[in-house]
Formats: C-alpha cells, structure tokens, sequence
C-alpha cells in the first residue's frame, strides 16, 4: 500500500500538469467542456462541418429529426465540431457557441446552425452583420472566452485527422469509424436507430 500512494499522488500532478499546460485546467469553465456534445448515449458521435461547405449544408436538414431523435431517445452523445475550412468559419462557430451558451438544447442547437448556413449563403462576413442576421432570428447571444472550446475543437480535429467536411466520426464497443459525404452519414446515422 505504502508503494502505491506516491504513484497516485505523481499520476494526479502528472494529470494537472497537462491539463495547465493544454489550457483545460482552471481557467475552463466547466460549461465549455459540454457546450457542443448533446445526449448521453452510448454511441459517441462528432460531426465536423463547415458552414461554407455545400455539401455540409445539404447535409445537415437531412439529418436534423435523426439527430435529434437519437439523442432524445440516448442513443448517442453527439458533438458538432465546426471545422476551420473557410477563412470565416472561426467567426460562425463562435456565433454558435454564443447561442449555445444563451440556450444548450439540441433543438435550438439544430435551428441556430440551420440560421448559420443560410448566414454563409448569404456570404455574411462581417460580425455586426451576423450577429444583426441572428438577433432577427430570434437568437440570444450570450458572449464567452472561446478560447478553451476552440481548443478542445482543435484538438479532436488533430486527433480524427479531419481534412474534409463532412465527416462523422463515430465510437461505439471501443471502436472509431469514419464515414465521409453526406450520403455515407445519412446512412449510418439510420442505422443506429
């Protein structure tokens, strides 16, 4: 017993060490580890799209009812994670955290990002303009440091090696599959029903 203390003791310091180094220690708040993952089920699902992607807008009303039926019945644990692929991209998924963080349901969830795609086709850039786009549509913002978030999105871009939207990455038995294009989505989303 006594050998094993100090091993706990060094693996927690080891613990709080990476966590201030990668910036999720105390400085996070606690909402932004959960801000963009809705559910609690088994399945854990991530959806990295872009905005400005076509394919990821024609996507996304495709799958809202299904998204949002697994994660009522706890099916899955969904996270959107936008990706950086468009120079704007950052912009809209701070907007999105904004809302989020007004009103986490994933009702909302879905219409605020339905609001976001129509902002990109319209080719919203700038900040006034969106934020007068989505206060029109009835959205609350409610402003935050970002930056923990967007780290922890970073993150799951470098460790699923994103580098086309969409993709969807799912976890389920402690095993990771990718599925790419809008198509291959739709369908393994169906098949968790």
């Amino acid at each position: 017993m006594k050998k094993a203390f100090p091993r706990v003791i060094t693996l927690f310091t080891l613990i709080l060490l990476v966590l201030a180094i990668s910036g999720q220690g105390a400085a996070a708040q606690p909402t932004d580890m959960f801000l963009l993952a809705f559910g609690k089920g088994n399945v854990e699902v991530k959806l990295y799209s872009d905005y400005f992607c076509g394919a990821c807008k024609t996507l996304e009303p495709n799958v809202e009812y299904l998204i949002a039926d697994l994660v009522k019945r706890n099916i899955v644990t969904i996270t959107f994670v936008d990706s950086p692929m468009h120079k704007h991209s950052a912009l809209y998924a701070r907007y999105f955290l904004y809302i989020l963080n007004a009103r986490k349901e994933i009702g909302h969830a879905l219409k605020a990002r339905a609001a976001l795609f129509e902002a990109a086709q319209q080719n919203i850039s700038d900040k006034d303009k969106l934020q007068e786009f989505l206060t029109a549509k009835g959205f609350k913002l409610k402003p935050f440091d970002t930056k923990p978030v967007f780290n922890i999105l970073q993150g799951y871009l470098r460790i699923d090696h994103i580098n086309a939207t969409p993709t969807c990455v799912v976890v389920r038995d402690d095993k990771k599959e990718f599925h790419q294009g809008s198509a291959n989505i739709i369908k393994m989303l169906e098949s968790l029903k």
